[in-house]
């Protein structure tokens, strides 16, 4: 007899990208308000390893929700000049053809 095996693919870490970049901000927010307070109470050395720590917790979650903001932002304009282009297209046999040329060069 065979084994059952899955279709989707295997990772070595199971939780969602969104829990971790979560969980990256809640711990950077905790201990960048650590370092803040121990830089208060004069322990500027260990604040700056502390702080240092938060930064490496926090930057991963904020370049990963720059990169879909981005990737949405692109979506929305991608959608916008669509819309706005549509009726030109409709309309206009010169517009047709610089389209038609710029689609022929980008893939050509």
């Amino acid at each position: 007899m065979g084994q059952h095996r899955s279709t989707e693919p295997s990772t070595w870490l199971s939780w969602d990208n969104y829990l971790l970049g979560v969980l990256g901000l809640v711990i950077g927010a905790g201990l960048g308000t650590s370092a803040a307070i121990l830089a208060d109470s004069g322990h500027a050395t260990a604040a700056v390893v502390l702080a240092i720590v938060a930064a490496a917790c926090v930057i991963p979650a904020a370049v990963q929700a720059l990169g879909e903001l981005l990737a949405g932002l692109i979506l929305v304009g991608m959608l916008l000049a669509g819309v706005l282009l549509l009726p030109g297209l409709l309309v206009s046999r010169r517009l047709r053809r610089w389209a038609k040329q710029r689609w022929t060069n980008t893939w050509h």
